[in-house]
């Protein structure tokens, strides 16, 4: 039975077991971040310095860290 914290790597991907309040349900395995698996030894984490979209995907710079992405189908060639 996995506990709290438990890290494994499946499908290409880290995930975490978490269970926020034991008594109210089970817990679940979540995707992980790099910061959050400790000795990873991936090195990274931080922060990204440039999101591009290709149409019909839009991304917009809304403040530091902070990405707006979209999807705009009306930049799409009409379907003849």
């Amino acid at each position: 039975m996995a506990v709290e914290g438990d890290t494994k790597n499946k499908f290409g991907r880290n995930w975490t077991f978490i269970n926020p309040n034991a008594s109210q349900g089970p817990g679940t395995w979540r995707l992980s971040t790099i910061d959050e698996i400790a000795g990873s030894g991936t090195g990274g984490g931080g922060s990204l310095n440039t999101v591009t979209g290709t149409d019909p995907i839009v991304s917009i710079l809304e403040a530091a860290g902070e990405v707006d992405i979209s999807i705009d189908i009306t930049k799409l060639d009409e379907k003849a």
